[in-house]
């Protein structure tokens, strides 16, 4: 390149002009087919055609696209058309990422925190995410802002996991939208704000995060930041509870049981607490115990199938 432009300073403005713009045409024109291979192998992989992703992911990452190195890093991480290899993956990954990949860097970031192929250090994952989320990549603030949140490699810093949580909020990260809601429900580097909460709650309910419709259940339930209404309440907690959230289905289960917002159901209590009981047995067997005593044997039975045949919305 020194000898170039050397030869380029004795050159004509004019000529020297048209030079630079050869150059520039040389080193742009073969970036063209590859992102065209590229995007063809990605297409493929979404496709479900993974046998072909890989030959294209293969060799251009060998030669040191970052893009294909973290493609060909997804394909060992899942065992997608080659046995899953988490080392490989990681391999992958890491050389994706220390090119400047983002989307690479927190998955490195994520291998850290989990000890998945390598030796588990909160550390290094917030070093990873920590890049990543400089990028503007949403994901990662919001996983460097649990670091932070929770003093996992990192010192605790409350303002610093709600910017961060703000920040991926703001680019449409629905999770960070939930954990930024609960920074304003119980004051943590903010002031408590139960309104702040009803409305983050509530947009990530409407973006169809069913964990915010239990938070939001509760909210009405306990009249925070709402008005408190017992129906209401039981409409979000019949959301969360048929996409499986097993607290949402005691609270509406115990409802149907009590009567609050809703005209006494013994069967359908029953149906509730009984799909809680795998995951909150204490607080659904308490329940359960007394609803048996208005069922029959042969409507428990019934519902006991109905369970069973229960899969998550």
């Amino acid at each position: 390149m020194t000898s170039f432009m050397a030869i380029l300073r004795g050159i004509a403005p004019v000529a020297r002009v048209g030079s630079l713009v050869l150059l520039l045409a040389l080193c742009i024109a073969p970036l063209a087919p590859a992102r065209a291979e590229l995007d063809a192998g990605v297409a493929a992989f979404r496709g479900g055609d993974y046998a072909a992703a890989l030959e294209v992911f293969r060799p251009l990452a060998e030669t040191g696209s970052a893009e294909a190195q973290y493609w060909l890093g997804r394909c060992y991480d899942a065992g997608l058309g080659l046995a899953e290899d988490p080392a490989q993956a990681f391999a992958w990954f890491q050389k994706a990422a220390e090119q400047g990949h983002a989307e690479a860097q927190r998955v490195v970031g994520i291998y850290y925190e989990e000890g998945k192929a390598v030796i588990q250090s909160y550390m290094r994952a917030s070093e990873w995410y920590g890049k990543a989320a400089e990028a503007g990549n949403a994901k990662a603030q919001r996983n460097l802002a649990v670091l932070y949140h929770n003093g996992w490699g990192v010192r605790v810093d409350e303002r610093r996991a709600l910017e961060l949580y703000r920040s991926a909020a703001a680019q449409g990260n629905v999770k960070a939208t939930r954990n930024l809601a609960y920074m304003y429900y119980f004051g943590t580097g903010v002031g408590r704000d139960y309104e702040q909460a009803a409305v983050l709650f509530a947009e990530a309910a409407a973006a169809g995060l069913g964990k915010a419709e239990f938070d939001l259940g509760r909210l009405y339930y306990r009249g925070q930041g709402v008005q408190q209404d017992f129906a209401e309440a039981a409409r979000h907690f019949e959301q969360a509870a048929r996409a499986g959230h097993a607290r949402a289905q005691v609270f509406l289960g115990r409802m149907y049981y009590r009567g609050e917002g809703l005209a006494i159901d013994y069967e359908r209590a029953f149906y509730w607490l009984s799909l809680a009981q795998a995951q909150e047995p204490d607080v659904a067997n308490r329940f359960l115990r007394e609803v048996r005593g208005h069922l029959s044997d042969d409507a428990m039975a019934r519902l006991e199938a109905a369970v069973r045949a229960f899969k998550p919305s």
